[in-house]
């Protein structure tokens, strides 16, 4: 056995690499193969080191790392599988949940603001003093907010048919969110 040719265990050895990886790098012409499992113990070397700084090269120059991306990759699906486990869980709720919750609030305190006037009317026309006329739009607005307190608002959703059947919320004729409890005797300019 010549000392220019060594078997795959020195040169593994040698490069800090495992068996398998030298073989890989052999394959793809990094490492040059003498004959019978033999490899040649300086252009090995050589080779290597050739490697080694073309991967370093194509690191600075902003090359793609096929290790971080697949690295990157992994953690990404990661992410998303534990996002999807939260959201089953019921501890993290979709954004489009919530924003839809939010318009519906909203549309429920609109209501509820433009149904004062009406409703207020022939009450504060009957009181004497502007006191009196304080107190009662007070009440009402009191009133008003503790209904929204204590309502349940909930978007509707796709995969639940019965929810828009239960009053529990729902899209009205023109488009709008609707909540429970939405006052849907609101003239046409409360909506």
């Amino acid at each position: 056995m010549s000392s220019a040719s060594q078997p795959i265990g020195v040169i593994a050895k040698l490069l800090d690499l495992s068996e398998r990886r030298v073989q890989q790098l052999s394959r793809e012409g990094v490492i040059p193969k003498a004959t019978r499992g033999q490899y040649d113990l300086i252009g090995s070397v050589r080779g290597y080191v050739r490697y080694l700084r073309d991967q370093a090269a194509k690191a600075q120059a902003g090359a793609p790392d096929y290790a971080a991306e697949r690295a990157r990759f992994i953690r990404a699906r990661a992410d998303l599988a534990e996002m999807e486990a939260e959201e089953k869980r019921g501890s993290v709720i979709a954004a489009e949940d919530v924003e839809a919750a939010w318009i519906a609030m909203l549309a429920l305190l609109r209501t509820r603001l433009l149904a004062l006037p009406d409703r207020l009317a022939p009450r504060l026309h009957a009181e004497a003093s502007p006191a009196g006329v304080r107190d009662v739009m007070r009440g009402a607005i009191r009133e008003a907010l503790e209904e929204l307190a204590e309502s349940d608002v909930r978007p509707e959703r796709d995969e639940d048919p019965d929810l828009e059947a239960a009053g529990d919320g729902g899209v009205a004729p023109d488009g709008a969110i609707l909540a429970e409890g939405a006052d849907a005797a609101a003239g046409a300019d409360d909506r």
